[in-house]
């Protein structure tokens, strides 16, 4: 008689591991700031390297798309104090009335102060074709004493991120970047090796087992 090979079958039941919600939420935290600083050296290398190269071609005029801190309340409630305001730089043909831009002041009460307002108003000058603009904080009983000539215009608003403004203040200060750029790197990447720490302790484990 041949020898029957018995074979054992054995059920095996796949359990799976509750993941402790406390990690998880520390890990989407660590790579929702990991993503918010990748943007942030992103957006500041575009922003230097196009300073730059349009100053190699001799080219000084502000770049296309600019960001500016409003220190006043003459927006209120539109723009408030400490918001950011995104400009975009546009032919003068293409800025109307109603649109908010900043712009160079031409009061030679406040020379080259940087001013937001909304435009109220646009003169075209018939012999030389120059084009001005009247303009008036939102928040003021009157427009402002002198009209913008366009060459003076940084960009017309396109975007107001609240309060950013405090950030860009705090980012001033060397100590302003250790804590918002610097330690938050150091803690994703202290819990990143942590974590390959714990996954090489668990191999090693079964290893000897």
């Amino acid at each position: 008689m041949s020898d029957e090979l018995k074979v054992k079958h054995y059920k095996v039941k796949v359990v799976k591991q509750k993941q402790n919600p406390l990690k998880f939420i520390v890990s989407v935290i660590s790579y929702a700031i990991f993503i918010w600083l990748l943007l942030i050296g992103g957006t500041l290398l575009i922003y230097v390297a196009d300073i730059k190269i349009r100053a190699m071609k001799g080219d000084y005029t502000p770049p296309k798309f600019n960001a500016y801190v409003v220190e006043t309340g003459s927006m209120i409630p539109e723009i408030l104090v400490k918001d950011v305001v995104l400009t975009k730089k546009i032919p003068t043909e293409d800025i109307k009335v109603g649109d908010v831009i900043t712009f160079l002041s031409a009061d030679p009460r406040l020379p080259g102060i940087t001013i937001t307002h909304r435009v109220v108003d646009i003169y075209t000058d018939p012999v030389t074709g120059e084009v001005e603009y009247q303009t008036k904080g939102d928040n003021n009983n009157s427009v402002d004493a002198t009209l913008t000539p366009s060459y003076n215009v940084l960009g017309k608003v396109i975007l107001k991120l609240p309060k950013l403004g405090y950030l860009q203040e705090f980012l001033v200060d060397m100590s302003g970047w250790i804590y918002v750029i610097l330690l938050p790197c150091l803690a994703i990447v202290s819990y990143d090796i942590m974590k390959l720490f714990k996954i090489v302790g668990k191999k090693a484990k079964v290893i000897k087992s």
